[in-house]
């Protein structure tokens, strides 16, 4: 009766103090995709009666029953609010509900799906003599349960063979045994874990602490010279409560909104356009708010000036590092490439196809060294692309093998008739192994069509280039796929 009384009581208080950010989760929720914002499952309740478990919608509303039935890390299925719920556990709050209705208790062993009821035999049928709460032992040793399944295994198979036996002989050794104080550590032990585990501490700290210190010190140095500017007749007093307030409130408020913006989510040498896109909104948005609080809380009749110069200072501080560590990284894979076979490319074509040729031979295969282009756009010559020069034109390539020695010329398009030809004369003369991409599968099959005319004369070609040289080309397609096999050993 009294654990009863507790559920009642603190349910209706827990609903009224998390109704403004339930309604603010909703409106989130609605905005990110169409559909009901609550997701209600049938669950087995205490003595095996069926109720309806109601949690915010992590998924979108036609996702249905396709899919696995538990949560994994980074599951595709999930909204970008719902990767947002699941790592705060917010997605729970609606079960306050069950509890006032007495369907569910704050403390107890999880509602499990339908879907596993045939487990619930033998030793762990006593479980449901319990009525399911939302904490418990289980709820604290498996916060982050989307993380420990294996990538080589199905997720259902696995809860079933690992996970669900773990968890229901920790519940039948705790609740044979539990009482109403160990039921209220449990609540404040639940809560605690909640909230700390939504962030992946370990995997943060040990990949990105040098980048988030840099930030801290970024934005430290930006409100201190943003001070100076502003403030540049104060001489004596250097150090005064606003200046002090502003150097702790600055970092502790812009700094977790970068985190919560996803600035970290990549390792700093994959910086790019779009992290820097995403850097400059979530520092806007960050000193936004921390000149709200400052001004709002600690000094309402100070500039405005403040936050935006601070925010024009902060930016270069932290882009400068990430690039020159994206650089620094490049530099250092490159020179790490020194095997005795190492194969040296030639990408003919500087447009978007080599560009992404170029990405991926620097980035994936180290037993490749990717020498640079060549174009027939004389305009490009002496220019970088991706970090790497465009020499010249065909016109050049006898001089480029002298100074690089080119084991392999790649092209990123289907060249005409007589190009062909000649490059293929060219490469025999050089002992250098020619690869037309877009002749070998799949890409074949990728090309793109801009006309039902452009396509049949590019067919055309096709035929007649292979028609007169199938047993060249076969034999460098052939060439290709070993050598293509080696590199990637």
């Amino acid at each position: 009766m009294f654990k009863r009384l507790f559920d009642f009581v603190a349910a209706f208080v827990g609903l009224l103090i998390a109704f403004p950010l339930m309604m603010l989760i909703f409106i989130l929720v609605r905005l990110d995709s169409p559909g009901p914002v609550i997701f209600s499952q049938t669950r087995l309740g205490k003595n095996g009666k069926h109720f309806l478990v109601h949690k915010i919608r992590k998924f979108p509303s036609n996702t249905g029953t396709s899919g696995s039935g538990v949560t994994v890390a980074g599951d595709v299925r999930m909204t970008r609010v719902g990767r947002f719920l699941e790592r705060t556990k917010l997605d729970e709050l609606p079960q306050l509900w069950n509890i006032l209705k007495g369907e569910m208790s704050f403390v107890g062993p999880r509602p499990e799906s339908l879907r596993y009821a045939d487990l619930f035999t033998g030793e762990f049928e006593k479980i449901l003599d319990f009525t399911p709460g939302i904490f418990g032992p289980n709820q604290i040793a498996f916060r982050n349960e989307s993380d420990m399944y294996p990538a080589d295994e199905d997720p259902d198979l696995f809860y079933r063979r690992v996970l669900f036996p773990q968890k229901a002989r920790a519940d039948l050794a705790y609740f044979n045994r539990c009482n109403w104080l160990r039921d209220i550590q449990w609540i404040i032990k639940g809560v605690c874990v909640s909230l700390i585990g939504a962030v992946h501490w370990r995997r943060l700290i040990g990949l990105h602490a040098g980048v988030i210190l840099l930030d801290i010190l970024a934005v430290e140095a930006a409100w201190w010279l943003a001070y100076l500017l502003r403030y540049s007749e104060i001489h004596d007093n250097f150090i005064t409560p606003l200046s002090v307030t502003g150097a702790w409130l600055y970092p502790l408020l812009v700094v977790p909104v970068l985190l919560i913006g996803g600035c970290y989510q990549r390792p700093a040498r994959h910086f790019g356009i779009n992290d820097a896109i995403r850097l400059l909104k979530s520092a806007a948005m960050g000193w936004g708010l921390a000149a709200f609080v400052f001004l709002g809380y600690f000094f309402r009749n100070q500039s405005l000036l403040l936050a935006p110069l601070g925010l024009l200072i902060s930016l270069p501080l932290m882009t400068t590092p990430r690039l020159w560590y994206r650089d620094y990284w490049y530099k250092k894979a490159r020179r790490g490439k020194k095997h005795k076979d190492l194969q040296h490319v030639l990408i003919y074509g500087a447009g978007d196809q080599g560009s992404a040729l170029a990405s991926l031979l620097d980035h994936r295969y180290h037993r490749a060294k990717l020498i640079g282009y060549i174009d027939d756009n004389s305009e490009l010559r002496g220019r970088f692309i991706r970090g790497f020069k465009v020499y010249g034109m065909e016109r050049d390539l006898q001089a480029i093998h002298a100074r690089h020695r080119i084991d392999q010329l790649w092209f990123s398009f289907i060249p005409d008739k007589q190009k062909y030809k000649r490059i293929k004369t060219m490469c025999s003369e050089l002992n250098t192994d020619l690869v037309i991409l877009p002749l070998t599968e799949p890409f074949v099959q990728l090309a793109e069509k801009r006309s039902n005319q452009d396509s049949n004369q590019a067919e055309l070609t096709l035929e007649e280039t292979l028609e007169d040289t199938s047993v060249q080309s076969a034999a460098v397609i052939s060439q290709f796929e070993e050598n293509r096999s080696k590199i990637t050993h």
